[in-house]
């Protein structure tokens, strides 16, 4: 047997080539790792790798909308006795004007109908007029009127009276509502003037903004400011008559 093939089969021979083995590979895996991931190695602790981040700007990932696209207006919202009320953006007032009214409308209807009197159905008053129709004495047609009058003017407090305070004040809050959308359509028109469109978009905003809140003022400040908004849009229309043909006054 050769002497190179004893020394490798020599115990101290081989460990020795197998320590060496090891060192030689834990330096080049060193050498392969990042300068953070030899800290991590050495020190014996893990490093977590961070998630990639997303190239899209966080103001357009929700979105999903390009930055060149068209822009709406967004409205706005503002805070009312703990409650977040939206304000509809202007491309929104029309049908946010004119569904409030009907639903106004609606209700003051349904009101009415729950407090209504005998004399107040369409049965009533045409049968009445049919009685009227026939009697040809002047005087007897006069004595059949005042009786009629004075029997709806009783039934109507008595309604009154079992409506309360809050209905009639509801009833009152409502026929205002019911205007809202006729308001809008007024400023709409003296928005066309060029001179008057900037003060007619501040009274836009002003009148989509009382009406987004209308529901949490007490009833003193609800038909304050609503007066406010009926002088303030007359005045507008006033201004606005000079170079159109007059327009009628809001109802007062």
């Amino acid at each position: 047997m050769s002497k190179p093939f004893k020394l490798l089969r020599n115990p101290l021979v081989l460990i020795a080539s197998g320590l060496i083995l090891l060192g030689v590979v834990a330096i080049a895996i060193t050498r392969s790792m990042a300068p953070e991931e030899k800290e991590s190695a050495e020190s014996g602790e893990k490093i977590a790798i961070p998630p990639a981040k997303s190239s899209v700007h966080p103001s357009r990932s929700s979105k999903g909308s390009s930055p060149g696209g068209p822009r709406k207006s967004q409205g706005k919202e503002i805070q009312g006795d703990g409650n977040i009320v939206a304000v509809p953006g202007k491309s929104k007032r029309q049908e946010f004007m004119t569904a409030l009214s009907v639903r106004a409308r609606n209700e003051l209807k349904g009101l009415r109908m729950q407090y209504q009197t005998e004399f107040d159905s369409a049965e009533s008053r045409k049968e009445f007029s049919d009685t009227l129709r026939n009697v040809t004495d002047p005087e007897e047609r006069k004595r059949l009127l005042l009786e009629r009058t004075t029997a709806m003017r009783i039934a109507r407090n008595k309604m009154d009276a079992q409506k309360g305070f809050p209905g009639r004040a509801r009833e009152k809050r409502l026929i205002a509502l019911m205007q809202v959308q006729n308001l809008w359509r007024m400023n709409a028109f003296v928005a066309r003037n060029d001179s008057l469109t900037g003060e007619a978009g501040k009274f836009d905003d002003r009148l989509a903004e009382w009406a987004a809140t209308s529901e949490d003022m007490s009833d003193e400040e609800f038909h304050a400011s609503f007066n406010e908004l009926r002088h303030a849009l007359n005045d507008l229309r006033g201004r606005n008559q000079s170079n159109t043909r007059p327009q009628p006054s809001v109802p007062k």
